[in-house]
């Protein structure tokens, strides 16, 4: 439980961001803080309404509305742990708690994610709700939608599949990105999934004197697979290398392979269980180690943490191992997969303009999946991606199925916005300097609404959190009042 005192302004956002963190709200599954908010609502004299797939809006009627503001965010969070703790994000409460780094206080998660993506958003709807009911914010002429989507972080599918009728709207701000900048764009995005036919043999350990082993990668930076161009490494591409050089200079039997927890998220862990020829364990591990201390050196400073285990199983029972055929032709197709940066923008430093992530592996009782998630600034480049990669799932030779799980556009950039105008002079008044203008390569509800919602513009802001995706990921405390109060000044200006 966080002391409110130690927070600063404002109090309610702290105090909601304390009892969010209490309610589940994974992607599919945000019922429950669906119903918080409707209360929430209900409480202050508030309509709300609930369309087919779940969002929830909160009218807000102006006395002589003369302009009509939809502000949104989303409810889910992303739900990620370290292997090493128990959590159910089902049912158990995040455990908050303060830290400082450079200087500044942070809130964070023990060992999980924050959910500040986006809780920081439902906070600031939920307290501009409070504060208006309490007279002690007013507007006069501006009348408000708070929106609040399910499933972003799952396939964006509350925003692709909103209810027209549901919220209507001039403007549209998100509260789903950065602080000290305006997002006026983003990268369109493309899920899917493999399903790869897993052959198994059974094999008798000691007839064969073979050793169950399991080699495990931990302890990596991960974060969102939008930020992927800062360098971090991705787990299940470490493991993968490393059992394809093993399987071609020894004799080993796959067990399973396991990695990461999300299609949008950069594989933090992964681990196999295989089987090995029990006098050569020693041997083995000083192979791996070599390769492993070669394959830090490309991270250095970056993934400080990053560590390796190799460890016997001497009580392991499951004497099943993938198919030599299913093996040699899965860890081809692992080893050469690209993960992260394509191509960048030709114009814009450091901005992705194309990236790939293979999110997830899980070894099932009769197949292998595998979940990836493609982004690009242009429709045609993230179907080429698509394309390119169904080829080399092809080419494996591997017996399969793909299944697309959906898209989103880009949202293409409008520097002519009159909102953005308005919002830059807000910024300007308020902090005396002028605000950052940008694009971003992670994918953001706005580009679907505006398409949903006709004739809106919109720009997007937020607090600064960072290691989004991840259990890293931290809120500025600082922030929080930084961009209440460009929000309220944004919103001032538009009454």
């Amino acid at each position: 439980m966080l002391n409110l005192e130690d927070l600063g302004h404002p109090t309610e956002f702290w105090d909601y961001f304390n009892q969010i963190s209490k309610i589940p709200r994974e992607s599919r599954h945000e019922d429950k803080i669906r119903d918080f908010i409707k209360v929430e609502a209900a409480k202050f004299g508030f309509i709300s309404q609930i369309d087919e797939i779940g969002n929830i809006v909160v009218k807000i009627p102006a006395m002589n509305q003369k302009l009509k503001c939809v502000l949104q965010c989303h409810m889910d969070m992303v739900c990620e742990k370290n292997e090493d703790i128990i959590h159910d994000f089902s049912k158990d409460p995040l455990k908050l708690k303060i830290i400082e780094i450079d200087n500044k206080k942070w809130v964070t998660a023990e060992k999980t994610t924050l959910g500040a993506d986006n809780g920081v958003g439902i906070c600031y709807l939920l307290t501009l709700m409070k504060k208006i009911h309490e007279n002690k914010l007013k507007f006069d002429s501006l009348g408000l939608d708070l929106l609040f989507t399910v499933r972003e972080e799952y396939d964006m599918g509350g925003a692709k599949n909103i209810d027209p009728n549901l919220t209507k709207g001039k403007y549209l701000i998100n509260l789903d990105s950065g602080e000290k900048s305006i997002t006026i764009g983003c990268a369109g995005g493309i899920g899917f999934h493999t399903r790869i036919k897993k052959e198994t043999i059974f094999i008798d350990l000691d007839e064969l004197k073979l050793l169950p082993t399991k080699l495990s990668i931990f302890g990596l930076v991960g974060g969102h697979s939008g930020r992927c161009n800062e360098g971090q490494a991705h787990a299940v591409s470490i493991l993968s290398q490393i059992l394809w050089k093993l399987n071609k200079k020894y004799i080993i039997h796959i067990n399973s392979i396991h990695g990461g927890g999300a299609a949008n998220a950069i594989p933090r862990e992964a681990n196999s269980t295989y089987f090995i020829t029990q006098n050569q364990f020693e041997e083995m591990k000083s192979y791996i180690l070599e390769i492993f201390n070669e394959i830090k050196k490309q991270f250095n400073g970056l993934e400080e943490d990053m560590n390796i285990r190799i460890e016997k199983l001497d009580d392991f029972t499951n004497n099943e191992s993938i198919s030599k055929n299913v093996q040699n032709k899965l860890l081809d197709l692992l080893y050469i997969f690209p993960n992260g940066p394509i191509t960048f923008h030709p114009k814009f430093k450091d901005l992705m303009f194309t990236s790939t992530n293979l999110g997830k592996i899980r070894t099932k009782e009769d197949h292998i999946k595998l979940r990836w998630l493609h982004r690009s600034l242009s429709k045609y480049f993230n179907n080429d991606t698509y394309e390119q990669v169904l080829i080399l799932l092809q080419l494996s030779g591997l017996e399969m199925e793909n299944k697309f799980r959906g898209s989103y556009p880009p949202w293409e950039p409008n520097f002519k916005s009159e909102l953005l105008k308005i919002a830059q002079d807000a910024y300007k008044e308020l902090f005396k300097e002028e605000v950052g203008i940008k694009i971003i390569h992670g994918g953001l509800e706005a580009t679907l609404l505006i398409d949903r919602i006709p004739g809106i513009e919109a720009i997007a802001f937020g607090a600064n959190a960072k290691g989004l995706h991840s259990p890293d990921e931290r809120l500025e405390i600082k922030s929080v009042e930084r961009t209440w109060n460009f929000l309220l000044n944004l919103l001032k200006k538009l009454d």
